[in-house]
């Protein structure tokens, strides 16, 4: 992993200016691609629980290293992109949109191949891949089941109108293609599997894989110069704080550790052992 080795330390630097200043002081001159899509003024750090255990997170990690937990895990808040038959969580739903809807005022005609897969569906589509090809080459084309980033409502494969290069990697090299990777952050996706990522991901490049982090997210990726979300997660994780405890978690602690004074060898456990300071 010579990637991680060279380009964690000058990463953190860029994810810790970008998440420390004001979204105002970052932004350039706006565009016609982010007109109905703003990021928030001031972007707030994750913490290490949204990293690392919220898989409703909008930047939870999903792969094969960090499968779902349950395996069948569902989204609650999955809707139609309007124009298409395929779901999405609701505000990459409405990211999604405005993507479209703006590629298309500057003539890029895109459209929805597949978002939301269901535990059972990524399934039947995995082992139609290693019917097909063998499961080490089935590997590099599709996630097994639990280990999809479509299974959590934020993926969404995207193709042209007419139906040239659909999940082909000359999709990168057409104008839809070429705009799709030029703008997609303006809207909170990034390109989730970019050429040179294979050995990190895991996957084939895939020009055409949107994944929905969220505009101050996807705009601090794209400023620190990450090359893949899992270079860029792995700094957000460094640089976050853990989640401060609730006070019903804070009561629940301290009971159980009253509780420890009544088991042997009978000593007060809770006196220096206060873990919600």
């Amino acid at each position: 992993m010579s990637l991680f080795r060279a380009g964690i330390p000058a990463l953190l630097l860029g994810v810790s200016l970008v998440l420390g200043t004001p979204y105002a002081a970052q932004a350039v001159a706006e565009e016609p691609a982010t007109a109905t899509v703003r990021a928030q003024k001031q972007p707030k750090g994750p913490t290490t629980e949204e990293l690392t255990k919220d898989q409703s997170s909008y930047l939870a990690l999903v792969s094969r290293d960090h499968p779902l937990d349950p395996a069948d895990y569902k989204p609650k808040d999955l809707r139609v992109v309007a124009g298409s038959g395929h779901q999405l969580r609701a505000d990459a739903a409405t990211a999604l949109e405005s993507l479209l809807k703006t590629a298309g005022t500057q003539s890029h005609s895109l459209k929805v191949l597949s978002a939301y897969r269901s535990y059972s569906r990524q399934l039947s589509l995995f082992n139609g891949y290693k019917a097909r090809y063998g499961t080490d080459y089935a590997m590099r084309l599709s996630a097994p089941a639990g280990t999809s980033e479509h299974q959590i409502g934020l993926a969404a494969d995207i193709g042209l109108s007419s139906g040239s290069c659909d999940l082909k990697a000359c999709f990168g090299e057409t104008a839809g293609g070429k705009w799709l990777a030029a703008h997609a952050a303006d809207f909170g996706f990034i390109i989730r599997y970019p050429a040179d990522g294979e050995e990190v991901t895991g996957y084939k490049y895939e020009p055409w894989h949107l994944r929905y982090i969220g505009v101050d997210q996807a705009k601090a990726m794209t400023a620190a110069k990450a090359g893949t979300f899992e270079v860029f997660h792995a700094a957000l994780v460094k640089t976050s704080k853990v989640k401060p405890l609730t006070e019903a978690e804070i009561k629940k602690q301290r009971e159980s550790l009253l509780v420890l004074r009544f088991l042997p060898p009978y000593r007060d456990w809770s006196i220096g052992y206060d873990f919600a300071r």
